[in-house]
C-alpha cells in the first residue's frame, strides 16, 4: 500500500490528473479525491467544476466513470497538487 498520488499526462483531450500508481487495486477510481477530501462524490463533482475548472467534464452512468480534463496544464496543476496534499495530510492509502 501507498499514499494516493496522482500522476499527470497529456492527451488529445487536454491534461489529466489521477493516480496511476496501482491501477488492479482501482487506484484511479473517479471518487477516490472525495474519500481524501471526506465529502460526498456529488459535493466533489460540486468542487471539481466550481474551483478547479476543467475544460471538459463527462459522466457514464453505466459504467460509473467520471472523466475530466483541462487545455492548460497550470490549470491542472492547481487540481492535482492540492489533491495530492490532501491525501498526503490524511495519509489516504491505497
Amino acid at each position: 500500500m501507498s499514499v494516493w498520488k496522482a500522476s499527470e499526462w497529456e492527451s488529445e483531450l487536454g491534461w489529466h490528473a489521477n493516480c496511476v500508481d496501482n491501477l488492479a487495486h482501482d487506484s484511479a477510481l473517479w471518487y477516490h479525491p472525495a474519500r481524501i477530501l471526506n465529502i460526498t462524490p456529488a459535493a466533489f463533482v460540486e468542487l471539481l467544476i466550481n474551483e478547479y475548472k476543467p475544460d471538459k467534464i463527462t459522466y457514464n452512468a453505466e459504467k460509473n466513470v467520471l472523466l475530466f480534463s483541462w487545455k492548460s496544464q497550470t490549470q491542472m496543476r492547481k487540481y492535482k497538487n492540492a489533491m495530492n496534499a490532501a491525501a498526503r495530510k490524511v495519509n489516504y492509502q491505497i
